[in-house]
Formats: structure tokens, C-alpha cells, sequence
């Protein structure tokens, strides 16, 4: 017996290697390191949908760091405390780098023809070299999502844009079957539907990171049965949203929030706060939405801003133009007008503004509108009390902010008047004729012809 069989060492044993440098990586067996998910059997796309939502008016950072994408998860549920987050994207996202789709190619100009030397000498140099296929030397671009798919990994992000928006997603519970019997159960999670309507409700308006972030529902409604068919999609109602234009490309729906904000409480005072169940207590603008551009992620130029109640839409009607002025551009203020397919009542597609009661279109007040009438012992009643305690108890005074509207109305509805009738009123010169009682050194004196003349005019020729 040699040595090596003394020592009882096996000549064709595979001598041991690192696991850093095995090719098969070892399976991980922390609990941490894996996500355990369980999605439906059948699941479709609406479905899914339905346990999602949309979250606008993001930092940039919560797309490059994951610790603040935990921080984002961490808001959420802590509004919704027994949902479970499965996965989250972020989408809006403005890089450096151009990933637009290319121009076609039938819009570049057309290449010079090569010559017939250069186009034998390339095809016996294929010929040679086993290259016959002539297209496998094309050029391939890549393709919008490539580019954008490289971008966001390389973090390639534009320096002036800071706001991307994100998809949230709701995980099911895992079902008690598909673990081992040995394991405790897991804790309860709420139905991920569910989870998604009461994220709308909750989230929406909160501050997270100092910013006040805009969150609703990816889809209108879900296709399952079971669930509650008069949910609101968050998309906002139109009777309290207002149309914003002129706006400056760069503008944040932070300021334009504070400036609408300022505006309305110098109106009505500072909002109330006794709503507390309400998340958008405490402040008079809901919700503010810049429509921007898909690939630069720039404004267009106009945005809607919903606010808490129709008083404060008819306080910013009613203002002043010149009060309205945001980044030293005057703003075009109109009432948001409804879809056709959002109408309540179907009504026809067209410009219909949205009234107290019902879909009609915006008539002129007349004189015979009844205008409250305010109380005429109002300043003894209040004159053993301060400035400012006067200025809170007029402010809550419903029937002076109902008749100091009727007057802005009244007065901006007049001056349309006479802006309409100027317009329309065309400028003829007429001719001027003295008046007979003018007197008689003004007058004109005719022609006096002696009698001669008279009988000459009249003798045929």
C-alpha cells in the first residue's frame, strides 16, 4: 500500500474551490434575500391594474436611491398599515441623453452611388472571409426602450428636471397552503383592491420629503365583481378644478400650489382645520397637475388646479387679472370643462360648463337676480372688538362672501358688456350740417341769381 492510500486521500477528487469563484452560485438561504410572491392563477392586465396606483410629484432622488425608495414604501403603508407593497416602477423620467425614437429612414437623403470597382472589391472581400450575407453588416440602432432602459441604469438623469412619477403595486396575501405546516402563520394583509382604494383616499395630498405628492388610481375601476363599483377614480372633480394657462415651462406644482394657496386665503381667510379625517385639511388647494411633455418632461404650458370647494373656484373667477400673475406671466383662468365620456349625465359632447346643480351653459346675471342683503347693525355689534377678531368674524360670514361674489360678478359681467358692445359698434363718420339755430353770420348763404339769369336758364336751346 503506498502513501497516499495510507492517508486514505482520493487521487481523483476534485480539489475544493472558493464559492466566489464556482459558477453556480450557492443558493441563498436568509429570508431577506428572497421575496416571496404569489399572484393569482388567471390574473389579467385590468386586474392588475386595479391594485395599483399612480404616485406624481416625486423628487428625483427617490428614482436613484434605494433607500429612499424603501423611505416612499414606508409612507405608503404607513397610511395603509396591513398592506403589503409587491413591487414598485418609475416612469416620467427626463435623461441626458435623447432617447427618443429616430427619424425614419426614408426622410435621409438618398446615399451617392458607389462605384462598380468599389462594389467588386466588397463582394470578393465577402467572398473570402465566408461573409455572403450582405445585411449581417448592417448597423443596429437600439430602440427607444433600450435607450431608456441603458439611461436609467447608467443614471443618466436630465440636471433641470427634478420630478418623475412612479407605479405602486399591491401584493396579494400568500395563501396558508403553500406553506410548510411547521412555520407560524404570517400575519393578516389586506386584499390588495382594497389596499389601492384606501391609498387614494389617504395618500393623496400628504407630504412626503417636503413635497406634496399626488397619488390615484391606475385604473377607473376594477373588473371584479366584488368590488365596490361607486369607488372615485382620483381624477378629480371637475366642479372644484380650474383651467390654468400661460404658464412658464419650468414651473413646480409646489409653487403654483402656494400661489393659488395665497390667493384664496387672502379672500376667505386661512382654511379650516376641523375635517381631520380628511388627508387635504388644513389648506385650500386639493391637488395641482402640470401637463408636461412625454420625452423632456417640460411643461406645455397649462395645468389644473382642484381646490376644496366651489367658492374658492368662484373666488378666483371673480378675482382681478392682475392679481393673477405666477413667474411674471399673467395666468388664463377658466372653469375646467367636463369630458363626454366623464359626464354624468351623458350629455353631448361640447363646450359645457359645469353649474351649481346641473350642465348648462354660463349665462350673464341679470338685474333681477336677488343679491343677499348684509345686516346694517353689523359695525356696533362688532365695534368693542379688535382689528383682527373683526377681520376672522366677517371672514366666517357666509352671507357677506355670497354678496361680495354677486358683486364681483355683477361687476365683471358689465364690463364684458361694454368690452362686447365696443367691439361690435362700428365707427361711421356722418356728415356734418349746421343747425338752423345757428346763428346768421354761421349760416350758409345760397347762390342769388338776378332775373336775366333765371329767364337765360330757362329759354330752350
Amino acid at each position: 500500500m503506498d502513501a497516499s492510500g495510507a492517508e486514505g486521500v482520493d487521487e481523483d477528487a476534485v480539489p475544493p474551490v472558493h464559492e466566489t469563484l464556482q459558477k453556480t452560485k450557492p443558493i441563498a438561504t436568509d429570508a431577506r434575500s428572497r421575496k416571496e410572491r404569489f399572484v393569482p392563477p388567471g390574473e389579467t392586465a385590468e386586474q392588475r391594474s386595479s391594485r395599483t396606483i399612480f404616485v406624481g410629484n416625486l423628487p428625483k432622488d427617490v428614482a436613484q436611491k434605494r433607500p429612499l425608495q424603501k423611505q416612499l414604501h414606508k409612507h405608503i403603508l404607513s397610511l395603509v398599515p396591513t398592506a403589503k407593497i409587491e413591487s414598485s416602477r418609475f416612469r416620467s423620467v427626463a435623461f441626458q441623453v435623447p432617447t427618443s425614437k429616430l427619424p425614419d429612414d426614408s426622410a435621409k437623403p438618398t446615399p451617392t452611388k458607389a462605384r462598380q470597382h468599389d462594389k467588386d472589391r466588397a463582394a470578393s472581400w465577402r467572398t473570402s472571409s465566408g461573409k455572403d450575407d450582405e445585411k449581417a453588416d448592417e448597423k443596429k440602432f437600439l430602440t427607444p426602450a433600450q435607450k431608456k432602459k441603458i439611461a436609467f441604469i447608467n443614471q443618466q438623469f436630465h440636471p433641470i428636471a427634478d420630478s418623475v412619477n412612479a407605479y405602486i403595486v399591491f401584493a396579494h396575501p400568500i395563501p396558508a397552503s403553500s406553506r410548510p405546516s411547521n412555520l407560524p402563520p404570517l400575519p393578516p394583509v389586506l386584499e390588495p383592491y382594497k389596499a389601492a382604494r384606501v391609498a387614494v383616499e389617504k395618500c393623496n395630498g400628504t407630504i412626503f420629503m417636503e413635497r406634496m405628492i399626488r397619488v390615484d388610481a391606475a385604473a377607473p375601476l376594477s373588473s371584479d365583481a366584488s368590488l365596490d363599483k361607486s369607488h372615485a377614480t382620483g381624477a378629480g372633480d371637475p366642479r372644484l378644478t380650474i383651467f390654468v394657462g400661460n404658464l412658464d415651462f419650468e414651473s413646480k406644482e409646489d409653487d403654483l400650489r402656494v400661489f393659488f394657496e395665497g390667493l384664496v386665503s387672502s379672500e376667505r381667510g386661512p382654511p379650516p382645520s376641523e375635517t381631520a379625517a380628511d388627508s387635504n385639511a388644513g389648506q385650500w388647494v386639493n391637488r395641482v397637475r402640470i401637463v408636461r411633455d412625454g420625452q423632456t418632461q417640460l411643461g406645455k404650458g397649462f395645468a389644473y388646479v382642484q381646490f376644496a370647494d366651489r367658492v374658492c373656484v368662484d373666488e378666483i373667477l371673480a378675482m382681478d387679472v392682475s392679481r393673477l400673475k405666477f413667474a411674471k406671466r399673467k395666468l388664463r383662468v377658466q372653469r375646467c370643462k367636463t369630458a363626454p365620456a366623464a359626464s354624468p349625465r351623458d350629455a353631448p359632447a361640447g363646450k359645457m360648463s359645469i353649474g351649481d346643480d346641473k350642465l348648462s351653459k354660463p349665462t350673464r346675471p341679470s338685474k333681477a337676480d336677488s343679491m343677499p342683503k348684509g345686516d346694517p347693525n353689523l359695525g356696533s355689534k362688532l365695534a368693542h372688538l379688535s382689528k383682527e377678531e373683526r377681520k376672522k368674524v366677517k371672514a366666517t360670514d357666509s352671507d357677506r362672501r355670497a354678496r361680495r361674489l354677486a358683486k364681483k360678478k355683477a361687476g365683471n359681467a358689465l364690463s364684458a358688456k361694454d368690452a362686447s358692445h365696443a367691439k361690435d359698434r362700428e365707427r361711421a363718420r356722418k356728415q356734418s350740417t349746421m343747425k338752423k339755430s345757428a346763428p346768421a353770420h354761421f349760416q350758409k348763404k345760397g347762390r342769388v341769381r338776378s332775373e336775366k339769369s333765371v329767364a337765360k336758364r330757362n329759354v330752350k336751346k
